[in-house]
């Protein structure tokens, strides 16, 4: 039809966290790279935190990790290095949200078994939130887009406490995600309603 725009459209399901994604658990030998087990994280950009689990007492390592960030511009999409000191016996989460991780090292080797993976909420991109559907819990509550990082609360949805799928609609050209400054994106939080039973149309 004359006058008509089409805009590429794409659909993301937040992943469920792996703790073992980007090395299974077992003991790091010395300092230096460390062998990944993948490298892309997010699709069309859209990424989470880098977890670092530990059997023992990794306090005292320093990890650091070479990705590109989730982000309108992320930097002009250069690798942005992280620093992150290992857990106690624990979980620790980098600052950053990431789509893709290009490296990560260690200046010592480990006291016990140390696994790497991702976790937590889904960031989003540049991107007009454009609709989707979800299946709500039997108890009423809410999908919250956060922009970041003024933690500006973009779109916020209640959800019904009914455990049937709701349609997500969303008027006109949908809702954008970012204000369009540099590194710029947005971070999607969901209270009763499970990581995968959601689906969004974004474009």
């Amino acid at each position: 039809m004359a006058g008509t725009v089409q805009y590429d459209v794409w659909a993301v399901t937040p992943e469920q966290s792996n703790t073992e994604y980007f090395k299974a658990s077992g003991t790091i030998a010395s300092s230096g790279s460390i062998a990944l087990l993948a490298n892309n994280l997010g699709y069309n950009g859209t990424g989470y935190k880098l977890s670092i689990t530990s059997d023992g007492v990794e306090t005292g390592k320093t990890f650091t990790i070479t990705g590109l960030r989730v982000g309108s511009n992320a930097s002009n999409r250069l690798p942005q290095v992280e620093t992150l000191s290992g857990p106690s016996a624990g979980i620790v989460y980098s600052a950053n949200y990431y789509t893709s991780i290009q490296s990560i090292s260690v200046d010592a080797g480990s006291a016990g078994g140390v696994k790497i993976g991702f976790g937590g909420d889904m960031a989003l991109p540049r991107a007009r939130i454009k609709s989707g559907f979800y299946l709500s819990a039997s108890t009423a509550g809410t999908i919250t887009f956060t922009a970041k990082p003024s933690n500006t609360v973009i779109l916020k949805l209640p959800t019904g406490g009914d455990t049937s799928v709701h349609n997500i609609i969303i008027p006109g050209e949908g809702v954008l995600t970012t204000k369009g400054s540099n590194d710029d994106f947005a971070v999607l939080t969901m209270s009763q309603v499970a990581t995968s039973n959601i689906t969004l149309f974004c474009g």
